[in-house]
């Protein structure tokens, strides 16, 4: 899997906001969004506003260095069991060792 969605939600009557991320063919983090709405056209002077957020893949280990770290200080994680658990429930194949 190399796309998924973040969000997807109708606000009110007529807004609709759309965050989907995905890992493009050279590698790169890549966040498309759209919001659709009277909001926006308020705002950018057009009904729809649409937006990409690349980050480069040189850079996706400093960010998966990053995320983890916050997951843990905001206790998503509280453990490495519990890491490894989301690693199975998301279908993320991983490899653990221990020595006694």
């Amino acid at each position: 899997m190399n796309h998924l969605t973040l969000y997807d939600r109708r606000l009110g009557k007529n807004e609709h906001q759309v965050l989907e991320i995905k890992v493009d063919d050279e590698g790169d983090l890549v966040f498309e969004g759209y919001d659709i709405g009277d909001s926006v056209e308020e705002y950018w002077g057009d009904s729809d506003y649409e937006y990409w957020l690349t980050v480069k893949a040189d850079q996706l280990p400093r960010v998966l260095l990053h995320l983890i770290k916050e997951c843990f200080e905001k206790k998503i994680f509280t453990n490495d069991s519990e890491f490894r658990e989301w690693l199975t429930k998301n279908g993320i194949p991983s490899e653990f060792q221990s020595w006694v």
